[in-house]
Parts: C-alpha cells; structure tokens; sequence
C-alpha cells in the first residue's frame, strides 16, 4: 500500500511537472505570436520610484511609444519634461540640459537592462533571455507575471529582480516592477494602449 502511495506521487509529482512547463511554453508563444504582430503600440505610463528604506515617493507621468525596428520611447511630461529612447544598441536620455547615451551591451545599470529586457518583450524574444538571466513565470487571477533575475550572483548586478505583468486576455504588458540591489524600487504601469497591427 505505501509503495502505491509513494509511486502515484512521484507520478503526479512528473505530470504536475510537465503541466507547469507546456503552460509556461504556451503563455512565451503566445506572447511571441502577439507582439511580433505589432508594428506600433502607443499609450499612458505612470512611473513611481521609491526607497524601500524611507517613506519617500516620486511619480512621474507620461507617453509610450514603440516602433517595430525603430525605436522605443519614454516622453515624461510632468513633473519635468524629458524623454527617454531605446533602439537596437543604445539608450538615449534626452533632458533640455544634454543627452546621455548608455550602450545596451556594455552598460550595466538597471535602467539599461530593464530596456533590453523590454524590448526583447516588445518584439516577442522574451524567452531568448534565458540564456542571460533566469526566467520565472506564474498565471495569476488576472494577469501573467514573469521575474527576470540574474543567472549567478554578482557583486556587480544591477538589479535583484525585474517583474514583468501581462493582461490575461491580450498579453498587453501592463506593468513592470525594477527592484534595485540599491534599494530602490521603480514601477512603471501602461493604460490606454492603442496598437497598429502591421500589414499581412
């Protein structure tokens, strides 16, 4: 009796197993299948960093904007005007005093990595991170959420995670979560999206 016990839940152990994989493996092509439809998505953020070790906050609002193969853009209006653009190779921070330009592939800071990681989402590469960083997904009531971590610990990670939530009916990326080694933490949440699915 304890032998049967003990086989059916090692049996159920394994098919809980594959379950849990062909679910995530689905939501990654799906999601691919979305985004590599879109040729522009457009729409509000609102961006709030805080210290996790003081009651302080900052919001920021402004437009998002993403161009299959052209560029993706942050344009904040209020409270200070500024923009913030990502391409293929750079991030460009662009205030009226100057223009800072950090390199995708060398630069290591959080802001640079969250752009990475996002525009791998924008154009439906997300899984393809893995090889770079550990990918953990979950099905929430509403929402998909993916954590991106670091692969090894490193005295020079950025970050200690990055969670990514996406809309249980469209795969719209709705917020993303940037947890600091630092101890900050910076939310940014996406409404009124507008997409402009590309030619068939």
């Amino acid at each position: 009796m304890r032998k049967y016990i003990y086989v059916t839940a090692i049996v159920l152990v394994i098919a809980g197993t594959g379950y849990a994989q062909n679910t995530k493996e689905l939501f990654f092509n799906n999601l691919s299948q979305t985004t590599t439809g879109i040729e522009k998505l457009s729409g509000n953020f609102t961006q709030e960093k805080e210290f996790r070790s003081l009651d302080v906050r900052a919001v920021s609002k402004g437009l998002f904007t993403y161009v299959k193969n052209v560029e993706m853009r942050f344009d904040y209006t209020e409270p200070r005007i500024m923009s913030m653009l990502v391409d293929g190779t750079s991030l460009r921070v662009i205030t009226e005093e100057k223009t800072t330009t950090y390199s995708l592939k060398s630069q290591k800071n959080a802001l640079a990595e969250m752009s990475k990681i996002m525009r791998h989402c924008m154009e439906g590469h997300l899984h393809e991170l893995n090889t770079e960083y550990a990918l953990t997904y979950e099905a929430m009531e509403k929402e998909y959420l993916v954590t991106v971590r670091y692969l090894k610990e490193d005295p020079g990670n950025t970050f200690e995670k990055i969670s990514l939530a996406f809309d249980h009916k469209n795969y719209a990326l709705v917020e993303i979560v940037i947890c600091e080694r630092t101890g900050y933490v910076t939310t940014y949440r996406f409404s009124d999206l507008r997409v402009q699915p590309g030619k068939q």
